[in-house]
């Protein structure tokens, strides 16, 4: 028995597209042009760590990763942009942004964040990736 997770990464994708700085959200690598302010939702891994009654309980892990042009001016800007979108996103994420009904909770001591620096298409862009981890309810609709 597995779930599947379509109705929560649209729920997390729809919700990351409000936010402010966001252009636009891709579940899964981008398909068109990347752009600053492009955020995508990528499946990263799973696994069951033990079993509720008669059924698996699994962790699903995404990550969150965002793009900002890295020659934009001033230059820290780019910076501290990043890092007020990471404080929002985990603010929502542990408070009360609801993730779908087939979410049991966020994992909050396995969330990880790293910045970095990219290329596409001749343009060097700042990241930040968010590694997100959250337990399925077990009682939720499952698929054989």
């Amino acid at each position: 028995m597995a779930t599947m997770q379509q109705t929560v990464w649209e729920n997390m994708a729809s919700k990351l597209q409000t936010m402010g700085g966001v252009s636009v959200v891709t579940i899964g690598e981008p398909m068109k042009a990347v752009q600053s302010g492009m955020v995508m939702l990528i499946p990263m891994t799973g696994r069951i760590p033990e079993t509720v009654l008669n059924a698996p309980r699994e962790v699903h892990v995404v990550s969150l990763v965002r793009l900002e042009n890295e020659m934009r001016e001033p230059g820290e800007k780019v910076e501290f942009d990043l890092d007020e979108w990471r404080a929002e996103i985990l603010e929502d994420i542990w408070g009360d942004f609801d993730l779908g009904g087939t979410i049991a909770y966020p994992l909050p001591v396995e969330t990880t964040w790293e910045f970095g620096t990219v290329q596409y298409e001749k343009t060097r862009y700042r990241y930040l990736d968010i590694s997100l981890s959250y337990y399925v309810d077990p009682t939720a609709t499952f698929v054989a």
